[in-house]
Order: C-alpha cells, then structure tokens, then sequence
C-alpha cells in the first residue's frame, strides 16, 4: 500500500469504527433504558462492558463561579483571573458531597455551579482475549505490510474517491 491507499484507509477504518461504535453503544443504552441494568454481553473473544455516569458539579459560569470566589477565597483566584484548577477539584469534591443544590459549607448557593446527577448511562467498552488481540493483531500487521488486502467497499481506497465533507463520522 502507498501512503494514500494507508490514509485512505485508516480514514476508511476510523469512519467505520466510530460508526460501529455508534451502534453498539444505541443497543447498550437501549438495553439499560429498557432493564435498567448496565449490559455486559461475553461474546467469543471479546467482552462488551456498559458503564454509568457517576454524580458530578460542573462549573457552567465561570464568570459567576469565580467572582463567588474571589469574594470568598481571594487567595484561591490567580491573576490570569480564574480560579486555581488543584483548588477547584478539591473545592467541588466537597461540593458534591453536600448533594443538590450545590452550596458552600454553610449552606450558601454557589452561583455559575451546577448538580448533575449520575446514573445515566455511560459507556462501553471492548475487552479482546489474549487471543483474539493475536489473531487481529497478525492480520493488521498483514494488511499494514501488503500481505494481505484491506477488504473495502470498491472506490474507497481509489484515488478519485470523493469524500462527502458534511457527512458525521
């Protein structure tokens, strides 16, 4: 393979990747919507595992957030005028902890801070056995080296092939 059959195809390959993903990840959201349990589906020599959101603050005002703690915690505010990042994790693990509506630890309502609940459904991911890492492995490696031939839909890899630029990968 020359160098634009190799970016053809890898464009060719991520494209489908993220669109196959795209796709196993609906059919996992549906399942935990439908059941309400995270899916984990052991296929032979690959494990698809679902995961959840946890509960997390977010600051969606930092204007707000960060005139709060420039009156409150002065010394927390850096002069490129934003609040130090190290100081702000700890500040809102704290936050989190106090539950919704996100306050302070005498109560008061933080402006420019949101609650976001978790529990929602995550993501997935693919965990390969040893074996299959091997034999798809060996056959990229393959493919990588002109081996074996990249198995694409006729025209991808030709160099007339047009891209639609509008198209969502």
């Amino acid at each position: 393979m020359n160098r634009a059959e190799v970016a053809r195809a890898i464009f060719a390959c991520e494209t489908l990747a993220k669109r196959l993903r795209r796709k196993l990840t609906g059919d996992a959201e549906r399942e935990y919507a439908e059941q309400g349990v995270v899916p984990s589906w052991k296929l032979p020599g690959i494990t698809v595992s679902g995961s959840t959101s946890n509960p997390s603050v977010a600051v969606v005002d930092e204007p707000a957030f960060r005139a709060w703690v420039a009156q409150r915690y002065p010394t927390e505010i850096e002069t490129v005028h934003r609040v130090r990042p190290a100081w702000q994790g700890r500040f809102l693990e704290g936050v989190l902890g106090r539950g919704n509506p996100p306050c302070d630890p005498q109560g008061e309502a933080i402006p420019g801070v949101e609650w976001r609940p978790g529990g929602g459904f995550g993501s997935i991911s693919l965990t390969a056995s040893k074996d299959t890492k091997a034999l798809v492995g060996a056959a990229a490696d393959e493919i990588a080296d002109g081996i074996r031939p990249l198995e694409l839909p006729v025209g991808v890899l030709a160099p007339a092939a047009v891209v639609d630029a509008s198209d969502p990968a």
